[in-house]
């Protein structure tokens, strides 16, 4: 399923997109895939430790291994205790590594995955998504709105839960962000999102967060999709939207003073007095004007 209706008449085909636009949408594909490789796909975070929020090597250090857990009688009450205290520590201070001058792993976190399924899902999202923006408004702008929602999405995840999470999804879940508040709200989008591929997200997002698909990064989902739907909101406004709501307000202060109407259904007889927000369609068939409810196949 396309998760786009391109306006375009000549549509390119996505590979041509992506050879001659897509250069960063590519290069975080190639990392996040190289990434996945040399971890084991997770499984072995200490070769990629650099890339987490805060490091897991400091934190497994104090960790108890499952050898200790065993034998917690044999350890010190003392030692327990400071461990403890030690690991809550960590957690309630996740910007430990990026406040001594580590500033990259505020962005870098979307490079890591734990699965096969998590890198194939977030990287086939990112192919939509990154390359219909990318391709769109050009790699700059389009690296600018990855770092944004990038880092306050990191930023979030790691003060809800701690630093060892990862994956591209809260990128993801803002540049579908971006792309539903620019098509609903600008004037000319260039393109629509499949409403099948925008309920698809927004149920898996609220899923997410029963738990019933265990440990999921919910807040860099969430905090990912409102940054990037308030970018897509500003984009919108500052390419016509904002004109597009003044005009209809005055329309609509036009239409409280007269005593007249414009436009009215043949089926309903209703008119933009009745509802201001009616959409009106003349129809080919007889040439007569009907409401959006009411216009014939």
């Amino acid at each position: 399923m396309n998760p786009f209706h391109r306006s375009s008449r000549s549509p390119r085909r996505p590979w041509q997109d992506a050879l001659r636009y897509g250069y960063v949408t590519l290069v975080l594909m190639a990392v996040s895939i190289v990434v996945a490789g040399i971890s084991h796909f997770g499984k072995d975070g200490s070769k990629v430790d650099g890339l987490f929020f805060a490091s897991q090597l400091e934190f497994e250090q104090v960790m108890f291994t499952e050898e200790e857990i065993e034998t917690l009688d044999e350890i010190p009450e003392e030692e327990i205790i400071q461990r403890h205290q030690m690991i809550e520590q960590m957690r309630k201070n996740p910007q430990r590594d990026i406040a001594q001058g580590q500033v990259w792993r505020s962005f870098t976190p979307i490079f890591l995955h734990f699965g096969v399924l998590h890198v194939v899902f977030n990287m086939m999202w990112l192919w939509q998504f990154g390359l219909l923006i990318e391709s769109r408004f050009r790699s700059w702008p389009f690296l600018a709105l990855v770092l944004f929602t990038a880092l306050l999405s990191n930023v979030a995840q790691a003060f809800v839960s701690g630093p060892n999470f990862g994956g591209m999804s809260g990128v993801n879940y803002g540049l579908f962000g971006f792309l539903l508040a620019r098509s609903k709200l600008h004037p000319n989008p260039g393109f629509v999102i499949h409403p099948q591929t925008a309920a698809m997200l927004l149920i898996w997002l609220v899923v997410c967060f029963t738990g019933m698909m265990g440990p999921v990064a919910n807040t860099a989902h969430l905090v990912g999709f409102a940054s990037g739907g308030l970018v897509g909101m500003v984009n919108a406004l500052m390419g016509g939207a904002w004109a597009n709501i003044q005009r209809k307000q005055q329309f609509r202060n036009a239409l409280r003073k007269s005593a007249d109407h414009l436009h009215h259904c043949k089926v309903c007889q209703r008119t933009e007095h009745d509802d201001p927000d009616l959409e009106f369609y003349v129809h080919m068939s007889d040439g007569e004007e009907y409401c959006k409810e009411h216009l014939p196949d």
